[in-house]
């Protein structure tokens, strides 16, 4: 007797159990149905979204190069080290560090050294936001022309691209040598040369951009360190720092000459920060 009773209070529970997992059944139903219809319009959301910093970002690159570099190929001009003495120059650098044994010639890195890197960094930027290729060439090659888009990398001293494009306007910067002979930048009255400070020595670089005066829809950015480091640093601080510098000189949607000058700690070209900064206020295309 007690065995069929305590069969029939088992037989009462799992027939409650279910009826209330029947009951709970239709709101789990709707709950997946509600999270269903909701993430529908989520995910058009973030395609939206998604659209619209590409198209903003799009006309800011646009802005910051000119009109003329989504329809004519851009050039990225290095110097022309056929009479230097490299060695295991213009290879691709893997992996920088401090610590790692760098072409030289005495204590200092060898100019051009480092170009690969840069046209690395530079191809990929153009090739993300534009879609077109960057033509790499030197100073000496016939191919890159005036009423293109320049990018020089180096100094007026190895570049002489870069010597031409400085003396094409009233100079923001320009290179020079201070009374001991040293190579330094000079902004305003101010000149700026390579120092050392608690062990650590610190490049000086320029990141210049200039209109074409033959073609506005096309500007001239110069990348220049007064070593190698400085050179790399300024085109690691273009690349990663465009649309900064686009809401910064770039107002209304108008592109205005520019030069800002950076220090950087040898061997660590991603640490360069803006020291000086200078502005042509009654330029704009």
């Amino acid at each position: 007797m007690k065995l069929t009773s305590e069969s029939s209070d088992y037989r009462n529970r799992e027939v409650t159990r279910q009826s209330r997992a029947l009951e709970y059944r239709p709101n789990r139903s709707f709950v997946e149905s509600l999270a269903l219809r909701l993430s529908v319009p989520w995910e058009l959301m973030k395609r939206i979204g998604r659209a619209f910093g590409d198209t903003w970002n799009h006309i800011a690159f646009r802005t910051f190069w000119g009109e003329g570099v989504f329809s004519s190929i851009t050039h990225f001009v290095i110097g022309n080290f056929e009479d230097v003495r490299v060695r295991d120059a213009l290879s691709l650098i893997r992996e920088f560090s401090p610590h790692r044994a760098t072409p030289d010639v005495g204590d200092e890195v060898v100019y051009g050294s480092f170009s690969t890197n840069a046209a690395t960094m530079l191809a990929a930027l153009f090739l993300r936001h534009s879609g077109r290729l960057l033509q790499i060439v030197t100073n000496g090659k016939p191919e890159h022309k005036w009423e293109g888009t320049l990018i020089c990398y180096g100094s007026s001293e190895w570049n002489l691209k870069t010597f031409d494009i400085e003396r094409s306007a009233a100079p923001l910067c320009e290179f020079v040598f201070d009374q001991a002979g040293r190579r330094a930048f000079e902004m305003g009255e101010l000149q700026y040369t390579i120092e050392s400070c608690d062990g650590t020595t610190y490049d000086k670089a320029i990141l210049l951009r200039l209109t074409n005066q033959q073609n506005p829809e096309h500007c001239y950015i110069v990348c220049a360190g007064l070593s190698e480091w400085g050179s790399l640093a300024a085109v690691h601080y273009l690349t990663n720092n465009w649309k900064v510098l686009h809401k910064r000189f770039d107002e209304f949607y108008r592109r205005r000459d520019f030069c800002v000058l950076l220090q950087v700690p040898y061997g660590q070209f991603e640490k360069a920060t803006e020291i000086a900064s200078a502005v042509r206020l009654g330029n704009s295309a």
